[in-house]
């Protein structure tokens, strides 16, 4: 089947090339006639001839569509005019060059993994047999081919690359450099990270004085400062100090004293660890805390606290745990012997701490838990939190500290603050006559202004 695709592709080739090329090929012979018939009946040939119509119209339609069609130079022999070609001789023979393709390095003629050695062989094992069974359809050779200005062949001449060389820059002159003049320069790691956030929110209510509700003017004003210093070796130390201020006011209009302290706090946190193993630390921890500012009651006669009224001290020994995960990022402190120290500076708050009469301070022992974390709940919310636990196996202290941080842009930011706290160390309160006392404190606000990172 394969010699009569190949015979019917040399006729066609021959037939369409003398009708092109007489000028320059005259020799190429024309069909006879009973040879056409017999051509005409054979379904290999109108196969073929169907196939070769298809390829035509498909180039047609792309030449249209402005797409271009590789062309395969493989098949240049079944296309050509009738040729005895070199190369179909030397397969016949299995010489190329001279060179004995049974022990030469090239891939064999029965290669079945070279797909262009395979069309080569088939086209060549064809031209072969119509050498031999047709020889008066061929009427050139290789060399004559070759010869006519039908081939283009500069193909096989090598490309020369043109560079283009920029212009000739001028050379590169090294200073002279006495080297003992050099004094290498020492820098060493900085294991500190410093950071911070201040934030200052106001608030302002006004009433006119035939307003039907009445009412009374007054403006607040919220400050936060927040200043951190950390050291980490990334070894086995590490030291990290915390200070924590907080002050408020609001004015009145019709009561003593005209600013009144909505929040007051000023507080000093040192942690000392050693890398124990993973992300426990052995550690070491002292905490002050007291208020800036005096504070009062709601009739605005008695004070309630003042500066070193109460001052804490909170010394403990125990263990860290680093919390690292992908949202929260904080601190446990667990210490099974920790020492608090209450001292009040004014003679009238002593009893209100639960401090003896006659004594500024008093001194207690126990388990201590401190747990500080940020969990950032989305992009611009967050919730820091302090949980505080003490007890002398006596009596018990709890506090819970939240704020929940609302960020606007750079600058402006909204805060919620939370803060329950269980002291039954302290004073009971009693809300009214009918009520027990209880421990429970509670303080909120809510602000919105200024706040910046640094």
């Amino acid at each position: 089947m394969r010699f009569y695709l190949t015979l019917a592709a040399f006729l066609l080739s021959a037939s369409a090339w003398s009708q092109t090329n007489s000028e320059s090929l005259d020799t190429i012979p024309t069909i006879p006639m009973d040879l056409d018939l017999v051509l005409q009946s054979n379904s290999y040939y109108l196969a073929y001839k169907d196939s070769l119509s298809k390829l035509v119209n498909q180039n047609q339609q792309n030449a249209t569509k402005k797409k271009k069609m590789i062309p395969n130079p493989y098949l240049f022999r079944i296309f050509a005019p009738g040729t005895v070609y070199n190369s179909a001789l030397a397969h016949n023979m299995s010489i190329v060059n001279g060179l004995n393709l049974s022990t030469s390095t090239l891939p064999s003629l029965g290669s079945t993994t070279d797909q262009q050695l395979m069309l080569d062989e088939v086209m060549s094992e064809q031209l072969d047999l119509a050498y031999i069974q047709m020889p008066q359809l061929f009427s050139s050779t290789q060399p004559q081919l070759m010869n006519t200005s039908k081939l283009r062949s500069d193909l096989e001449q090598q490309v020369k690359e043109e560079v283009n060389i920029a212009e000739e820059t001028a050379p590169l002159v090294l200073p002279d450099v006495d080297i003992q003049d050099i004094a290498p320069e020492v820098k060493r790691p900085n294991f500190w990270t410093l950071k911070g956030n201040g934030s200052l929110q106001f608030t302002q209510n006004y009433f006119s004085d035939n307003w039907y509700k009445g009412g009374e003017k007054n403006y607040t004003m919220l400050s936060m400062l927040t200043l951190e210093a950390n050291y980490n070796n990334k070894r086995r130390l590490q030291w990290n100090n915390k200070m924590e201020a907080q002050l408020g006011f609001q004015t009145s209009e019709n009561t003593e004293p005209k600013f009144r302290a909505t929040s007051n706090l000023l507080r000093f946190t040192s942690n000392l660890g050693v890398k124990a193993i993973g992300n426990w630390n052995y550690s070491a921890q002292l905490q002050l805390e007291s208020q800036p500012y005096m504070s009062f009651d709601n009739k605005g006669e008695n004070v309630t606290a003042d500066f070193l009224s109460p001052l804490y001290i909170r010394s403990s020994i125990g263990m860290d745990y680093d919390i690292k995960l992908k949202r929260i990022s904080g601190k446990l402190h667990l210490a099974p012997l920790s020492w608090v120290v209450t001292y009040v500076d004014r003679e009238a708050l002593i009893s209100r701490h639960g401090i003896r009469e006659g004594h500024n301070s008093k001194h207690e022992w126990g388990p201590n838990v401190d747990l500080n974390f940020t969990y950032k709940i989305i992009d611009n919310i967050s919730w820091q939190s302090r949980l505080y636990w003490f007890s002398n196996l006596e009596l018990t202290r709890i506090e819970w500290e939240n704020t929940f941080n609302f960020t606007i842009n750079r600058y402006l930011s909204s805060k919620l603050y939370l803060y329950p706290r269980f002291d039954d160390s302290s004073t009971k309160y009693k809300a009214g006559e009918d009520h027990t006392g209880t421990y429970w404190m509670f303080k909120e606000w809510v602000s919105l202004g200024l706040s910046y990172d640094f």
